[in-house]
């Protein structure tokens, strides 16, 4: 039996399993099988879900009639069931898992239930192409997003025990997750922890909106994403880079302004935060020198995976008394 940890972003998928950690982008379209025999180039080789094949992926991202499930209710959203497939194929997954994964903060109460009911026993059957594999969800082992990454760094001591607060936060493509913990026992402070409905998403939506309002044309979501980062070239010309800043600095000081509002005066008991998510590297250090509280040091990769390593290690945990493989091949920790 495998124990595997999944985090079903909305804008990117991070596994960590028996094959090490994997990332791709949290977007999927059905698999071009009209063009067979066409005679140029390739669609790769498709993902195959309960018999569906689909593109998973960079590769689906440009595709007309490309899905990026939004759901609330995400882990129950049949839309999202290609992801959850492409992520236990890429950790090389075969027979019984346990499966850690995790769910926005602000949500965890209301979407645990129908994760579970949606998953928990649940037989799945993929393919690459190539091979085809059963795959048993035996136990699902759920934890609210910012906790999963606080159990990573807390398994590598990256967390102080002095008397105070730890603020991890999480920021992901569609939502920041905040949780708040006392740093000697590690017992979250509930009335500090919260989902702000502010991600990446938010500043790559305000970016288009700046070049629909220049242009007349509205950038698709995968352009403007990319264009937070670099140039991207479309329609006649070049969107985002340099243009993006302001975007990025708004996306920063939103975060900054809730999370001041909500700590009040228990700001000053902050002695670290520490910023995980692929958001938190794409917002660098505009949104560390804002929060109350000396930065814990992370690598990017990390700090990317920081969630996805804290389900693996949950699942890991759970899985023990069925003597599961290790989440981690050796070396990978």
């Amino acid at each position: 039996m495998l124990s595997i940890g999944v985090d079903l972003g909305y804008g990117v998928v991070k596994v960590v399993g028996p094959a090490g950690r994997v990332r791709f982008p949290a977007v999927w379209a059905p698999y071009p099988t009209a063009i067979a025999g066409w005679g140029i180039g390739t669609a790769g080789q498709p993902v195959i879900v309960d018999g569906v094949p689909v593109v998973v992926g960079e590769r689906a991202a440009a595709r007309p009639g490309a899905h990026r499930p939004f759901a609330d209710h995400r882990l129950a959203d049949p839309d999202a069931l290609p992801l959850l497939g492409a992520a236990l194929l890429a950790a090389d997954a075969e027979g019984d898992v346990i499966l850690g994964t995790g769910t926005p903060l602000g949500a965890f109460g209301q979407q645990r239930d129908g994760a579970r009911a949606a998953l928990e026993d649940r037989v799945l059957l993929l393919g690459d192409g190539r091979r085809e594999r059963r795959v048993h969800v035996r136990r699902v082992v759920l934890r609210p997003q910012g906790v999963g990454a606080a159990l990573y760094l807390a398994s590598e001591g990256a967390l102080p025990s002095d008397p105070g607060y730890g603020a991890i936060v999480d920021v992901g493509t569609r939502t920041t997750d905040v949780l708040t913990v006392d740093l000697p026992t590690l017992t979250p402070v509930p009335e500090l922890c919260f989902s702000l409905e502010a991600g990446v998403a938010t500043a790559a939506e305000a970016l288009a909106a700046a070049v629909q309002a220049k242009t007349g044309r509205l950038p698709p979501p995968d352009v403007a994403m990319a264009a937070l980062t670099s140039p991207v070239a479309w329609g006649a010309g070049t969107v985002g880079g340099s243009a993006a800043k302001v975007h990025l600095d708004d996306l920063a000081a939103t975060v900054r302004t809730e999370v001041r509002r909500r700590f009040g005066g228990d700001a000053d008991r902050v002695l670290v935060h520490a910023l995980v998510g692929g958001g938190s590297v794409l917002l660098g250090d505009r949104l560390a020198r804002l929060l109350p509280g000396r930065t814990v040091e992370i690598g990017a990769e990390d700090a990317v995976f920081a969630n996805a390593l804290g389900f693996a290690d949950a699942a890991a945990h759970a899985a023990r008394k069925y003597g599961a493989v290790p989440a981690l091949p050796a070396g990978e920790r």
